[in-house]
């Protein structure tokens, strides 16, 4: 009895012994699916730029997917790793009562329910309507659209709370009825990242009257994946991310529930 209760309070103390190193002057930022890709990139720039950076991914401790994340960790203090399944809706939120006390200037949601090559991705995005597999559709929309929603719904109180009140979601071309991508590809991905973007849009309408803008950022191509890395026109992960960092900084009225090119700061089409 002892014994749990110390693991509880063990646990409970968890928050404030990782939010030590926190900067109570500096901004923060949650980013989920942070370990990998954009995610990890995207918390290592602002790591570097002194922010306090709440990193979240769904794999558990000691993972070995978590390995450039917990360097990064190890030589910013500013950096806090925490477990964070966009899909479980107890898991969300129990992990914001945890920081309720924390703003959060910039809630990024970039964790995507995506292939581990590029090739795969092109493959699953190869099926066509007569092929479509419902499970893994499912599965696309649960990460990809409800996700994001699930995070905006338990930490939008502390976005409301902070200076910066920026809510923000990757979101993809492949979601875009005025420019999809050739040949009608990507059906679950793209229909998932197109629901995303109705929600996000809906979403800025009923924030403002907090003063939060709201943002959805899309790149062209971004070379996230080993086997994309050579490819003609990839542009490095590390370029693209200096790039959506400023076109966060860059957020205003005028594109608030706006898709932005990150690549190219330009405002897309729906």
């Amino acid at each position: 009895m002892f014994r749990k209760f110390t693991t509880l309070l063990l646990l409970s103390l968890l928050p404030a012994v990782a939010m030590a190193a926190f900067k109570p002057s500096a901004e923060t930022v949650l980013i989920t699916g942070a370990n990998h890709g954009l995610g990890l990139e995207l918390a290592r720039q602002y790591a570097d730029l002194g922010w306090n950076v709440i990193a979240t991914s769904h794999r558990p401790p000691g993972d070995s997917r978590l390995t450039q994340l917990e360097a990064l960790k190890k030589t910013h203090p500013n950096v806090v790793i925490e477990q964070l399944d966009v899909t479980d809706t107890a898991m969300i939120k129990a992990l914001a009562a945890r920081y309720r006390n924390q703003p959060i200037d910039v809630l990024l949601n970039n964790a995507a329910n995506v292939e581990t090559t590029f090739a795969a991705d092109m493959a699953e995005g190869a099926k066509t309507w007569d092929k479509i597999d419902f499970d893994a559709a499912r599965r696309d929309f649960d990460v990809n659209t409800l996700g994001p929603m699930r995070v905006v719904q338990a930490f939008g109180p502390n976005v409301i709370a902070s200076k910066g009140k920026r809510i923000v979601a990757i979101s993809s071309s492949a979601g875009s009825f005025a420019t999809p991508l050739p040949g009608g590809i990507a059906m679950n991905y793209g229909a998932s990242k197109a629901a995303l973007n109705k929600y996000f849009t809906l979403l800025a309408v009923q924030m403002h009257k907090h003063g939060v803008l709201v943002g959805l950022f899309q790149p062209v191509f971004v070379a996230t994946k080993d086997d994309i890395k050579d490819m003609k026109g990839a542009a490095p992960v590390s370029t693209a991310v200096t790039q959506l960092i400023k076109q966060i900084d860059l957020m205003s009225p005028a594109t608030d529930g706006k898709i932005v090119n990150f690549s190219t700061g330009r405002v897309d089409a729906f």
